[in-house]
């Protein structure tokens, strides 16, 4: 692991963590339409399991297990991200820590812990290097426990893509089409870019295809059990983005499940 790009992404996301606070409140509508049902569909919290959030953000997410009943231990490598997080509703019911997922050292801050389910939502992708966490869930993580997230979509919404919208007149008739160009896919590489319009600073991106992911899951003794792939197909379009996802999934949620 590379110690100073590490400080650098740690320091990106103290520097947005008031924006993306203010602009992601409990979910936009990426979240709340795409995301967050399947994350808790696939998840299937009974009242009283106990759930560790990895990268949770301003804690919207943990709130929504709270609020279903999980006992949620709740992460981030951005201690203003934590900070903010702990000034939010239900923070009393919800164990803030701020630990570094890159670092085994920061990670055994959670031994003596098992959890039902792990859940990661739309963050890693944000880490540079995920194997020391994966490799080190089957200790914190029941037999049969699962691991939920969701990804930016690699194939189609990650590393070197862009948005196409082309209009053209065919015989008297006008006609709207949108896709993805996608350069590079198998491509495991380093990017920066803008997660939300207006945010202070631009964040890296740690493109991986789909193939890399599975690979280090399948290693660490995971096995898949769900995968979902939702697109923005039955809401109104309001954007060449929404119009482009309609029939091209922006997002994958997947759930494994941990053999030992």
């Amino acid at each position: 692991m590379n110690r100073k790009s590490n400080s650098e992404v740690r320091d990106i996301w103290n520097t947005n963590a008031a924006f993306w606070d203010k602009r992601m409140g409990e979910g936009n509508d990426f979240h709340r339409l795409l995301v967050e049902p399947n994350q808790l569909e696939m998840l299937d919290i009974k009242k009283g399991d106990s759930i560790l959030d990895i990268a949770c953000g301003n804690g919207q997410f943990t709130r929504k297990m709270t609020q279903a009943g999980a006992h949620v231990t709740a992460i981030d490598l951005s201690d203003e991200f934590i900070k903010i997080a702990r000034a939010k509703p239900l923070a009393d019911k919800i164990n803030y820590q701020v630990i570094d997922v890159t670092d085994t050292t920061d990670l055994n801050k959670l031994k003596g812990n098992i959890f039902d389910a792990v859940v990661c939502t739309m963050a890693l992708f944000d880490i540079e290097n995920i194997e020391p966490l994966i490799g080190f869930l089957p200790k914190i993580l029941k037999t049969n426990g699962k691991f939920v997230f969701s990804l930016l979509h690699p194939c189609f919404n990650s590393g070197e893509y862009t948005l196409v919208y082309e209009r053209n007149d065919t015989g008297g008739t006008i006609n709207d089409n949108y896709y993805v160009k996608i350069s590079n896919y198998l491509k495991s590489q380093t990017l920066k870019g803008i997660g939300m319009v207006g945010q202070p600073i631009a964040q890296h991106y740690f493109h991986r295809p789909l193939s890399e992911y599975f690979k280090i899951f399948f290693k660490s003794g995971f096995y898949l059990i769900d995968l979902k792939e939702p697109s923005f197909k039955d809401i109104e379009p309001k954007s060449v983005y929404n119009n482009v996802f309609k029939n091209i999934p922006p997002a994958i949620i997947c759930s494994f499940k941990l053999i030992k």
